[in-house]
């Protein structure tokens, strides 16, 4: 059961880092539009943050699972405490954004646009650092 789990963790690994990136990158070519088109571009990039929440909520399950045999030596592994705060912190990120997104789905503007894609840079790098982790901790 471990393997099918892992393919699952990964691949959620990507589709939530792949939704940061893409309304990253999205962003910043909509910066460089005019307003109109730019509140629709920003608009449209909302859509990104379900598959963002979908990747994580499923990193979290698979991961609580792959971690069963890690859990008794946590004390020991400091990386690994280092990573799973950041996984708790990416959850905070992740309802902050969602609350910023319904507030300029309602009223769009740029102030509303730019607090979502400054969290979404957060995540971004957040999603990043998870992995930087994950890769000392069990590489």
């Amino acid at each position: 059961m471990r393997n099918p789990m892992l393919i699952i963790h990964l691949l959620s690994v990507v589709m939530f880092v792949g939704a940061a990136l893409s309304a990253f990158v999205l962003s910043r070519v909509a910066n460089k539009f005019d307003s109109q088109f730019k509140l629709a571009i920003n608009r449209a990039l909302l859509s990104l943050n379900y598959l963002g929440k979908t990747g994580l909520t499923l990193l979290f399950i698979t991961g609580g699972y792959l971690m069963t045999p890690y859990w008794k030596a946590l004390g020991d592994m400091p990386l690994l405490v280092s990573k799973l705060s950041l996984v708790v912190i990416m959850i905070a990120v992740l309802v902050l954004l969602s609350i910023k997104a319904k507030k300029a789905k309602k009223k769009p503007s740029e102030g509303s646009f730019a607090a979502v894609n400054k969290l979404n840079t957060v995540n971004l790098f957040l999603g990043v650092a998870t992995i930087i982790l994950a890769v000392l901790v069990f590489g």
